[in-house]
């Protein structure tokens, strides 16, 4: 290729004996059902209303796949050409790649020609930030927005509801601001704790903040994916409404890491009348069809002491408290089903009893036989923990590890396998600063994009590693804070997570960020 792009395009032929300027004065024709492409475009190119020295034509073609698009140059002028706005704005994306690598010579860039013709190998490409460890602000998440959206990620997928707190505005249920979105301690664990320490919020996200957010998100083709954990993982809320627990104690929002025992009780009808009204006022700030529920790591302990459980489980014929959690999300299911919602769970909660119209998201190599006899049955979302978890420390998951990633190897290309996606996820019990995020995040985000847009058999790590040196350009030109160690410091430095600003791979990556600098 003669520009670098991430994700690779499906096809790229260089018209060498072709050039084409870029200016000003570049006009942009583009169909109505685009107009917001073009009106993006005009904004980027700072287009004058007199420009007309040949033009950027974007049109629609049927023909060409959702989220697919051709660009090419002909006669002097640049063609998009698209059968929806997402592919489209994809074909703009690409653009922008080409035009920042391009040097600007008396308001002009001379492009040389090119002919590309593109589309996603996965629908679903997706990155996850856990918000409720530790709380950011809209600006950072918008920021992450941005970096996902000039990869071509097209779902962010939000953890606003966890054991450390809850992240969403309630009018109904005003304790959740009140108690839940805030706690003791801002570091979680022993690291840092003592009680001179101010009291760690209360921080939470207004529902005019996330409508904002999910507008922001739509206008750069990302949907946003609200996550509340549940039944598990639900100490904030029980803190904030005892009485959702099986005991009815009162407890404090959790300030440690780990598996908590705290969990919903499956067995009160009252538990279910809570959610259906958080769901009435939640489900309607988000436009996505899409709703994670949690599931994940759900401790049992309180259910099987729990009268009420125990009562369930025997009314119901289950065989066990497993089964009572697959009927605590089938009822989960049908509330968000009856609200035009489709349920995303993490593969713990899975099993041949519930709907299968519940999405899978596969993370535990411990549960991957269960997870490709389900991928026959149910859509799956990979986000196996040891190739897109970046909490974890590049000594752990480098860059090359998660672009290798082989679905085929791991038995998610056999026939009937329904595989919907790809999906990184960080967690933020040690990541505290919008710094730590994006040295977390940045340039592992990049391979993830490729591995979710690009077919397996294309994917190629030396060419990927050559168009990485403009991608590092463009993150110093934007102030990103990405990681710049060679893989010889990487192996001395080898703990399984990422330890944020504290951690010694932070620490030796500041370093060589300021002798570059």
């Amino acid at each position: 290729m003669k520009y670098s792009i991430i994700p690779r395009p499906v096809r790229y032929d260089v018209k060498d004996n072709e050039t084409v300027v870029v200016s000003d004065m570049t006009a942009v024709n583009c169909v109505r059902s685009f107009l917001s492409v073009g009106n993006a475009l005009s904004e980027y190119l700072h287009t004058r209303s007199d420009a007309g020295e040949n033009e950027i034509i974007i049109s629609r073609a049927k023909s060409i796949a959702p989220e697919g698009y051709a660009l090419y140059t002909e006669n002097g002028n640049i063609h998009i050409k698209a059968s929806t706005a997402t592919g489209a704005y994809y074909a703009f994306v690409t653009l922008k790649w080409i035009l920042m690598q391009v040097k600007k010579v008396d308001g002009k860039k001379n492009i040389t020609g090119f002919l590309i013709e593109d589309k996603p190998c996965y629908r679903h490409r997706g990155m996850m930030l856990d918000e409720c460890r530790h709380f950011f602000g809209k600006e950072t998440v918008k920021k992450l927005i941005d970096n996902m959206s000039m990869l071509k990620i097209n779902v962010f997928h939000w953890h606003l509801a966890d054991d450390q707190g809850y992240r969403i505005e309630s009018k109904v249920f005003p304790l959740l601001n009140e108690v839940a979105s805030k706690r003791r301690y801002a570091y979680l664990g022993k690291r840092g704790q003592d009680e001179s320490q101010p009291e760690y919020g209360p921080f939470y996200y207004t529902h005019d903040e996330i409508r904002e957010i999910v507008q922001y998100a739509a206008q750069r083709h990302v949907r946003v994916i609200p996550e509340i954990d549940i039944p598990g993982h639900t100490t904030a809320m029980v803190a904030a409404y005892p009485e959702l627990s099986c005991d009815g104690k009162e407890t404090d929002v959790n300030v440690s890491t780990g598996i908590m025992p705290a969990i919903l009780c499956a067995g009160n009808e009252n538990t279910y009348a809570f959610l259906e009204k958080l769901f009435d006022e939640v489900c309607p700030l988000f436009q996505s069809r899409y709703f994670h529920i949690g599931g994940d790591e759900a401790r049992y302990g309180k259910w099987r002491k729990c009268p009420k459980c125990q009562a369930k489980i025997k009314d119901n014929s289950l065989k066990n408290e497993k089964h009572l959690q697959m009927y605590f999300m089938g009822r989960i299911n049908e509330m968000l089903r009856h609200r035009g919602k489709t349920c995303i769970a993490w593969n713990d909660c899975l099993g041949d009893e519930l709907d299968k119209n519940i999405i899978c998201q596969y993370w535990t190599f411990q549960n991957a036989v269960m997870v490709k006899k389900q991928a026959k049955k149910r859509e799956v979302i990979l986000s196996p923990m040891l190739d897109f978890y970046f909490n974890y420390s590049y000594g752990s998951i480098p860059l090359k590890k998660t672009y290798k990633f082989n679905e085929k190897k791991k038995g998610f290309r056999k026939k009937g396998v329904r595989v919907k996606g790809i999906e990184g996820e960080l967690w933020t019990e040690w990541i505290d600063t919008p710094e730590a995020i994006e040295y977390s995040l940045y340039p592992r985000l990049s391979a993830l994009a490729e591995v979710a847009w690009v077919k397996l058999e294309k994917r190629n790590y030396k060419d990927f590693s050559e168009r990485q040196k403009f991608y590092k350009l463009y993150l110093r030109s934007k102030g990103i804070n990405y990681y710049r160690l060679d893989d010889k410091t990487r192996r001395k430095l080898i703990p399984m997570f990422s330890h944020g600003k504290d951690g010694k791979e932070f620490k030796k990556n500041e370093a060589l960020k300021k002798q570059k600098n």
